[in-house]
């Protein structure tokens, strides 16, 4: 059965340093990678995703404060308003200000830095 142009593999040649090549060899050692391939195969797909273009929803400021409040009681603890805004794909902006408002109403606390 001959392959779809999507599904031919292509490979091509990467030189690293000699630091970049021991860290990969010490994760297929700690069974993270079978190989080298895979880990490069993994970290080209990851810079994919990273360069995937991202829509933004624009909602009025009622909804975006209702889809803030769901998050937060979804996922306990601190938060960056960047952090919620990408999670809900809401633009960075009006959920800044949405979160400022909650905060100036006493609905969320401000706290220190977020937990991880």
């Amino acid at each position: 059965m001959a392959k779809t142009e999507q599904e031919k593999a292509y490979q091509i040649a990467v030189r690293l340093t000699r630091l970049e090549h021991e860290r990969i060899q010490e994760m297929m050692r700690a069974g993270l990678f079978r190989s080298a391939a895979d880990f490069a195969r993994e970290a080209v797909r990851d810079k994919l995703r990273e360069a995937e273009p991202v829509s933004v929803r624009e909602l009025p400021r009622a909804d975006t404060e209702k889809l803030i409040d769901r998050y937060l009681a979804k996922h306990p603890g601190s938060h960056f308003a960047g952090e919620i805004a990408e999670a809900l794909g809401l633009d960075f902006r009006s959920t800044l200000e949405a979160v400022k408002r909650m905060i100036a109403s006493g609905r969320i606390k401000k706290t220190g830095s977020p937990t991880r």
